[in-house]
């Protein structure tokens, strides 16, 4: 299985996905697929979106390098269209590229990838909790 983990890396996006979502299925019993996502800032990580055996939406955030899965409740945070909002209210988004579960200093965040208005490409990292923008990068 680790070797598998680690072949991630040369798989097209259609095979992470369905090895994102096996894994999510087995280890944090998620039952009903519903949403899947990446995002690439320092580390990559696969996000199934789904609900649980107790019927509890949750995310499954997984380490593509490791293997490693984090799961938190959507309930126990911000959704990603507040935190494309906060991330708009500090700086226009000119173009969206996208909002995705990922996880910074340990903790689930959101990474809201975007063109500025200048088309420069712009990250923020808004806390998954709180809803605080935590990391700001511009016009990388």
């Amino acid at each position: 299985m680790m070797i598998g983990l680690l072949l991630w890396a040369r798989l097209p996006i259609s095979t992470a996905k369905s090895q994102a979502t096996d894994l999510a299925e087995k280890k944090a019993g998620i039952t009903k697929v519903d949403r899947f996502y990446m995002s690439d800032l320092n580390r990559t990580y696969y996000t199934i979106q789904g609900t649980n055996k107790e019927k509890q939406n949750i995310l499954a955030i997984i380490e593509k390098k490791t293997g490693n899965i984090n799961i938190v409740k959507t309930s126990d945070g911000i959704s990603s269209d507040k935190a494309k909002n906060i991330t708009n209210a500090k700086q226009s988004i000119g173009k969206l590229i996208s909002v995705a579960p990922t996880m910074f200093n340990g903790k689930p965040a959101w990474a809201v990838s975007y063109f500025n208005n200048k088309n420069g490409l712009t990250y923020s990292v808004v806390d998954f909790k709180t809803g605080k923008i935590i990391r700001f990068i511009d016009n990388v």
